[in-house]
């Protein structure tokens, strides 16, 4: 693939010839390759009429043998202003693919043209010989449902021509990118020119053009170069579309989302058309935001106080119901001191604190579901309400919950109790290791309309006012799936509490990129307690730190405040600044929760892509989930219709995929 970070424009045809011809001659081989522009040199008032921008982009793909793309502001008939069009051209000269944009330019600043922010997004994805291709212009890849939307359609590749500045959220904005190709397994290649020019002056601008992989891989410009390029495996991209563990498209449950999002989705509407149109219209959805909280005892500043501990786990009930209690001391002994402090008002436990993992317990444990779950109130509950008394705190964590209402059945769930003792928050994980067959722990969406039934539709996602802000939770494998953090910054969280239990693996990267990007575009607080290490049975003395660790605190615009380099036991101290985060939610550029709108993106998540709900409603011994089949159903089913593409060589890969369910019976 070739990158081009060169300024072009319509009258600029022979340089950019030029620089393609240089580029294409660098790589060996026959047949067509793949180019992307940056969006056009000029100003909105420059726009061109949107067919020159066509004819352009296909006599270049014609007579360099490229399938090419780029946007540029362009006008169309009967419209009252320009609007960004992103174009790609095949080695025919044909557009085979288009896209409006659909976020205002915030980056710019705004600009006096129209966009796609209040109608249905109808993604067009181009079947080549390279692969499929889909098309996001500047800002639209970091809108989180609209980039799955484009890939539930079927693109491996995401092409987004950009225009890049340096301010400071360009590296949150760049690492957003690289979470757009780890969540959802395909390839995400920007380019944005290194240069504008303004009159008779060239403005240079921070190179930003990058490729990323779904490991959270990239190749990234290393200063203006005109081009670089990079390779895409698309054989090795389509083997890793086909293994069902941490296949985030096929693992996201849409359907769970897409009765919320429809029920709040807008009308379709037209946007502004001018720079000042867009101001007025930021300032009106910014008075639409949830408002910040107010409560006598209100406390803007505080610390918050990690607790990465090491537990003992056990494949006996019996035994992991007496550790419970062991491992709450052990915890409390490890983060007591730092919790007594006045200055910290909240303390987070990482998930499986009380219990380890308990998956040696097996798949089919669910009759066991009162030994595994503490229930509240209960011993272990009582005694953590009890130390939030005693230090003040407001005292969060993850444990397996057993609900009597909910026979045979234990949910993987995350609690916080006030400074008085009281529980005032349970959330039940959405997105679990159940899918592969390693828990049998119960999800909402396993039991969905059960669960909407009983609680309503708003009990997926919790949210809680406090003194200390508006706080919300998510669970270990749940910050894979930026859905869930949307909901709740959309109902007004501030603070994500992110009780972990990440192992070591190749995932670790794409994950942590995650962690950073889910803060950067929610502005939240991403508060992570991660569980530092298990011992595997009562007794032993064989420690694993399998269990990383890594607790840390991301400040609400993506950078790192403050993390424990390591496993282990660490009592990690953090801040939070409410203050700070209401300031930088007031600001219509950084802000981007304010330009959701489910009217976009609603009818891809209500298409039946992703996992299926109510699939673990019946018997709750009978594990749907083993050996991965309902991700495997998942799978074929994308195959079938065209959204994943087998590899050529998958029969090895089945062949190793059949080897692995033989190994774990």
């Amino acid at each position: 693939m070739i990158i081009i970070q060169t300024p072009w424009t319509v009258k600029d045809e022979s340089t950019l010839s030029a620089v393609l011809a240089e580029a294409r001659r660098t790589i060996i081989g026959e047949g067509p390759l793949l180019a992307l522009l940056p969006h056009a040199d000029g100003r909105e008032q420059d726009a061109a009429p949107e067919a020159d921008i066509a004819a352009l982009l296909g006599r270049l793909g014609q007579e360099h043998g490229l399938y090419i793309c780029a946007s540029a502001y362009v006008r169309r008939a009967n419209e009252v202003a320009p609007r960004t069009i992103g174009m790609l051209a095949g080695p025919d000269g044909q557009i085979i693919a288009r896209a409006a944009k659909v976020m205002p330019d915030l980056v710019e600043g705004f600009t006096d043209t129209l966009a796609d922010t209040y109608v249905p997004f109808q993604p067009v994805i181009a079947r080549t010989p390279l692969g499929q291709i889909g098309v996001l212009c500047g800002e639209d890849i970091l809108y989180p449902q609209v980039v799955r939307a484009l890939v539930t359609a079927g693109a491996e590749i995401i092409l987004n021509p950009a225009r890049e500045r340096r301010d400071q959220h360009f590296e949150a904005r760049m690492t957003a990118r690289q979470s757009r190709a780890y969540e959802n397994i395909c390839y995400v290649a920007v380019a944005s020119a290194t240069s504008i020019t303004r009159g008779n002056v060239s403005v240079k601008l921070s190179p930003a053009s990058m490729v990323a992989e779904w490991w959270g891989g990239k190749v990234a410009a290393g200063g203006d170069e005109s081009f670089f390029t990079a390779e895409l495996d698309m054989q090795n991209l389509r083997r890793r579309r086909q293994e069902p563990m941490g296949n985030f498209p096929s693992v996201v449950r849409m359907p769970l989302y897409g009765p919320g999002y429809k029920a709040k989705a807008g009308k379709a509407r037209p946007t502004p058309a001018t720079r000042q149109g867009w101001i007025k219209e930021s300032q009106r959805l910014l008075a639409a935001q949830p408002k910040a909280p107010t409560h006598t005892e209100q406390q803007d500043r505080y610390e918050v106080a990690l607790c990465q501990c090491v537990s003992h786990g056990s494949a006996t009930p019996e035994v992991l119901v007496e550790n419970r209690m062991r491992n709450l001391d052990a915890a409390i002994g490890v983060i007591g001191w730092v919790a007594r402090s006045p200055a910290v008002r909240l303390v987070v436990f990482p998930e499986f604190f009380l219990t380890g993992a308990a998956s040696p317990l097996g798949s089919r444990s669910s009759h066991l579901a009162h030994l595994i779950g503490i229930s509240f109130p209960g011993p272990e509950a009582d005694k953590l309400a009890k130390f939030a008394q005693d230090t003040k705190s407001y005292v969060a964590g993850g444990v397996f919950e057993y609900d009597p209402q909910w026979p045979g059945r234990f949910f993987n769930s995350a609690f916080i109790f006030d400074d008085n003792g009281n529980l005032i928050h349970l959330y039940r994980k959405i997105h679990c290791a159940d899918v592969f067959g390693m828990l049998p722990d119960t999800t909402p969406g396993s039991v969905y309309n059960q669960y909407v039934d009983k609680y309503g539709y708003d009990h997926l996602m919790p949210v809680v006012d406090t003194p200390i802000g508006k706080l919300a939770t998510k669970i270990c494998f749940d910050m894979n799936f930026p859905e869930t953090a949307r909901g709740l910054v959309a109902k007004g969280a501030e603070v994500i509490i992110h009780p972990t239990s990440e192992p070591h693996n190749i995932r670790r990267r794409g994950w942590d990129i995650s962690r950073h990007t889910r803060a950067f575009e929610n502005n939240a607080y991403v508060v992570t307690a991660g569980h530092g290490g298990e011992y595997s049975a009562r007794g032993t003395s064989q420690l694993t730190f399998m269990n990383r660790g890594y607790s840390k605190v991301v400040n609400f615009d993506g950078t790192l405040q403050v993390v424990a380099d390591g496993p282990g036991a660490v009592p990690l101290q953090g801040s939070i600044d409410l203050k700070a985060l209401r300031h930088a939610r007031a600001n219509a550029q950084s802000n981007l929760v304010m330009w959701d709108d489910s009217v976009v993106y609603e009818g891809a998540y209500n298409a039946g892509g992703g996992l299926p709900n109510n699939l673990w409603a019946d018997d709750p011994v009978v594990n749907p989930y083993e050996k991965m089949a309902q991700l495997k159903k998942v799978i074929e089913g994308y195959n079938a219709d065209g959204v994943f593409v087998r590899p050529e060589d998958g029969a090895a890969n089945a062949t190793l995929d059949n080897a692995r369910q033989a190994a774990t019976g």
